[in-house]
C-alpha cells in the first residue's frame, strides 16, 4: 500500500513529512524545495501536491515570522520591503517547485 492510498496514511504521512521538511528548511533554503516535495508526495493529484506544497511554503515563512518575533526582530524585518519580497518568493516558488515532484513521481 502506498501512501497515497488510504486517507488516515496520507495525513500521517503528511504530518511526518511537515515535521521532517520544516526541520529541512530551518537548515537550508533548499530544504523548502525538499519540504514541499515531501508533504507532495502522499497527496493523491499533481493539483493537490502543489497546494500542499505553497502552504508548506507559506507555514514555513510564518514559522521564521514567529521565530523572529519571539527575537524581537520582527519589526525591522517587516521594514525591509525588497529582503521581504524575496523572502515571501522563495517560500512560494519553492513549495510549487517542491510541490511539482508529485507530478514526477
Amino acid at each position: 500500500m502506498t501512501a497515497a492510498g488510504d486517507r488516515p496514511t496520507r495525513w500521517i504521512a503528511t504530518a511526518l513529512a511537515l515535521i521532517a521538511g520544516l526541520g529541512l528548511a530551518s537548515v537550508h533554503w533548499l530544504g523548502l524545495v525538499a519540504g514541499a516535495a515531501l508533504v507532495a508526495l502522499p497527496q493523491r493529484t499533481t493539483a493537490r501536491g502543489v497546494a500542499a506544497g505553497v502552504g508548506f511554503g507559506l507555514l514555513a515563512l510564518a514559522a521564521t515570522a514567529a521565530s523572529l518575533s519571539l527575537a524581537g526582530g520582527l519589526d525591522v524585518a517587516l521594514a525591509m520591503t525588497r529582503p521581504l519580497g524575496v523572502a515571501v518568493g522563495v517560500a512560494v516558488v519553492g513549495g510549487v517547485v517542491g510541490g511539482l515532484a508529485r507530478g514526477v513521481v
